[in-house]
């Protein structure tokens, strides 16, 4: 299968929406079991121009996000919300998700914050992932990047490791029953210069 990253465009955002529904509905499922509904109340909030998507063989088969201290990849409409999952979870969704989302980066300008990398389950299990990592990197300006992943996602820890990233901090979760991992793991990944 050919495999090939670029820039997200405008015309993507649906495409976008969905793949990190699927990708997260796990976390999502609280909300709605509605992967579409998902898509329809964050495809608004996100800033295209922080997304990078894989394409493979003509489908939108990932996508990958790098934020930076300027901006995150996703702002939280909280009209989109209550629009697309009701009063209630709107507004549930709007206070649960503004940190997760919106919250300040505390790093650098020269580091990039990966979030959101998702594959679509029809193209998982064949390196999508490691390869939207390196490439987006490799197409990136900053020195270094990091990212955050829970304790209990061992495939995406392993995928994060063989990519060259090393974990630097280890956060407890407060609520761990309920969102159902024990911490957050930082990691890190330093671009070597060129010669």
């Amino acid at each position: 299968m050919e495999k090939h990253l670029r820039k997200a465009t405008e015309s993507d955002r649906h495409h976008i929406a969905l793949c990190i529904a699927e990708g997260f509905e796990k976390d999502f499922s609280v909300l709605s079991p509605d992967n579409k509904k998902i898509a329809a109340a964050i495809a608004s909030g996100l800033q295209i121009d922080k997304f990078f998507v894989l394409e493979i063989e003509g489908d939108i088969a990932g996508v990958i996000a790098i934020s930076d201290c300027f901006g995150r990849a996703e702002k939280v409409d909280k009209p989109a919300y209550r629009k697309h999952l009701g009063l209630l979870k709107g507004l549930l969704a709007g206070i649960v998700l503004k940190e997760e989302f919106e919250g300040k980066l505390h790093y650098p300008a020269t580091t990039g914050y990966i979030e959101f990398v998702t594959v679509r389950k029809p193209y998982r299990g064949n390196g999508a992932a490691a390869y939207m990592l390196k490439e987006s990197i490799g197409l990136s300006i900053y020195d270094e990047f990091v990212l955050d992943v829970t304790d209990i996602n061992t495939e995406a820890i392993h995928c994060y490791t063989r990519a060259g990233f090393q974990e630097f901090k280890r956060v407890p979760e407060k609520h761990a029953k309920q969102k159902g991992f024990h911490a957050k793991i930082y990691m890190r990944y330093v671009k070597e210069a060129s010669a």
